[in-house]
């Protein structure tokens, strides 16, 4: 069976294409394709988490975009892509013409791949850490706006009346880790 997997890291870019491009190319049934806007600099990625340990068997390919939708670390692909192999899944890369990553050559292409992934993702963090300081230098970096009080307040309130943080954070538009850490102040 073929699966796609294709994600974004926000929502200003499109994940559709990425879809579009694995269905077109690989003949993927669109139900097949698990489309998730999340960041690639961290693990925790729960479609992703829920394609590779629950619905890829052995036999299934897994067909991404770019390596880089798998992840951002080159230590976190390797293990995925270790992982896939001892379970007997395909791995097919669109920008690196339908190359099976699980294959020897695979995998050193995979390696270098990886790791210039991760060193974009240093390297992006290293400029945006540098214009916040020339930012502050020159006195126009005042930091996040703060949360209103007003808002936690809603946010308490609709928790004790039982919705789930998704819904709250969804309802508004505040991100979930600001509501845990705002809402944990108040305790």
């Amino acid at each position: 069976m073929k699966y796609g997997y294709a994600r974004v890291s926000t929502v200003e870019q499109n994940v559709n294409q990425q879809a579009q491009l694995l269905i077109n190319n690989y003949g993927i049934d669109p139900e097949h394709i698990v489309q998730e806007t999340w960041t690639g600099s961290t693990t925790n990625r729960p479609a992703l988490q829920k394609l590779v340990g629950k619905t890829l068997r052995s036999g299934d390919t897994l067909y991404v975009f770019h390596i880089s939708r798998l992840g951002r670390k080159t230590s976190e692909v390797l293990q995925l892509v270790e992982e896939l192999q001892a379970r007997e899944v395909g791995l097919i890369v669109y920008e690196l013409d339908s190359t099976d990553l699980t294959s020897p050559t695979g995998k050193l292409l995979l390696t270098m791949l990886a790791a210039l992934a991760e060193m974009e993702l240093e390297t992006l963090r290293e400029r945006q850490r540098i214009g916040i300081e020339r930012a502050k230098k020159e006195g126009k970096y005042a930091g996040r706006k703060p949360i209103e009080p007003g808002v936690i307040d809603t946010a308490i309130q609709l928790r004790a009346n039982g919705l789930g943080i998704e819904s709250i954070a969804k309802q508004l538009n505040v991100g979930r880790s600001t509501l845990y850490r705002e809402m944990g102040k108040r305790k």
